[in-house]
């Protein structure tokens, strides 16, 4: 899957997402958003796919919206006054967060460079983040007169880098580097630049290599509700569901069997 505004390359069960506009940092325009929305859309059977690397073209990960571009754009909702229009606008973007959470892979993002706004949701939407020293973070909104809690932030942030941290980055919308980030719990990485994918690649091969197909989606779906905050009944009831669906698949008794042939003869059941 390529067009002019992100690519996908796919190979082994790892899907890579590149956000495609390096001369904007990868800002989100029109375009951008549309592409996104039908990327995450064909994820949510796409079985083929078990992780998904997203990262920028060139040096940015994604500065958030593309102010410059916004008056050339046109109406995002044809038809319907500014108002109706701009809210619009505003739930789609929110959405993508939504479909990142809602679909089956997890998700680990690449952070090249910066990752601000829009772009740091992206960023905190996904389940584990490797970045570079170059990589930065702000919840820049907050910079432009609006409110810092947007597209998901007020929602991740605390649960990734605990209230004080994220209160801190929503309040300032100051940028916050790399070093401070890994300090924070909101990079669990630091990598240079020429590893960065190959990082990532071998996190999605070990969960890969460790997880049955249906066993890595099922934990995500566990994870996703028990982050939301569903008490410890309901998410062993989940957990007990999505145990004994997994005991049901070929992978899950492949498994067993190769854990018996291989263990070691000195271990015993207690």
């Amino acid at each position: 899957m390529s067009n002019d505004v992100i690519s996908f390359e796919q190979h082994d069960g790892l899907g890579v997402l590149t956000l495609n506009r390096p001369e904007r940092l990868n800002a989100i325009d029109h375009d951008m958003l549309r592409a996104l929305h039908a990327f995450w859309d064909e994820r949510r059977r796409d079985y083929n796919c078990r992780v998904i690397v997203i990262t920028g073209a060139g040096r940015g990960f994604c500065a958030g919206l593309d102010l410059k571009a916004s008056g050339n754009q046109g109406a995002w909702q044809p038809g319907v006054g500014p108002v109706q229009d701009v809210f619009t606008f505003q739930e789609d973007i929110a959405e993508i967060v939504i479909k990142m959470r809602r679909c089956p892979q997890p998700i680990i993002a690449a952070v090249n460079g910066p990752a601000t706004g829009g772009g740091l949701s992206f960023a905190i939407a996904s389940d584990m983040r490797i970045g570079v020293e170059q990589a930065r973070f702000a919840c820049s909104y907050i910079n432009l007169g609006l409110s810092g809690c947007d597209v998901g932030s007020s929602y991740f942030l605390p649960k990734i880098v605990g209230a004080a941290h994220a209160a801190d980055m929503i309040y300032s919308g100051r940028l916050v580097e790399a070093a401070e980030a890994r300090e924070i719990g909101l990079l669990n990485r630091i990598i240079t630049s020429d590893q960065l994918i190959d990082a990532c690649r071998e996190a999605a091969e070990l969960w890969m290599r460790r997880s049955s197909p249906l066993g890595l989606r099922l934990s995500k779906e566990v994870l996703n509700e028990t982050v939301t905050g569903i008490s410890m009944e309901n998410a062993l009831k989940l957990e007990n569901r999505n145990q004994v669906l997994a005991t049901q698949t070929d992978d899950a008794r492949e498994a067993r069997t190769a854990w018996a042939e291989h263990r070691d003869p000195n271990w015993r059941d207690h």
